[in-house]
């Protein structure tokens, strides 16, 4: 039985980003011509009470989004496959309040 890729490669940070009540966007720059992400997981959180939308895009096409509250840990497996030569990023909405800090972590592996 063939190994899975994600037992061969890893799953590490591949982008995060944190922002005062501005979109946060946390964006692995585009592989090389035969390069696709796998992306394993994203972590989003606030640094006070605060319910936003939290967006993954392929390029610019939105392929999962979901609601955060105050933080979440998601975990995608089987990963969520990129298009070849593509960037990908994760991306948490404004907080709506200043001095609320949001953060979000994009992992995966690029194969």
């Amino acid at each position: 039985m063939p190994t899975p890729l994600a037992r061969m490669y890893p799953s590490k940070v591949l982008a995060k980003a944190s922002q005062d009540n501005a979109l946060a966007t946390a964006t692995a720059a585009a592989g090389d011509t035969h390069q696709r992400y796998y992306i394993t997981g994203v972590d989003a959180s606030f640094s006070a009470a605060a319910t936003k939308l939290l967006q993954l895009k392929d390029d610019a096409t939105v392929v999962w989004e979901g609601y955060i509250v105050n933080d979440g840990s998601i975990n995608f497996d089987p990963p969520i496959e990129g298009s070849l030569s593509k960037a990908f990023s994760a991306e948490l909405a404004a907080s709506g309040g200043a001095g609320v800090i949001g953060k979000v972590n994009l992992r995966g592996y690029l194969y």
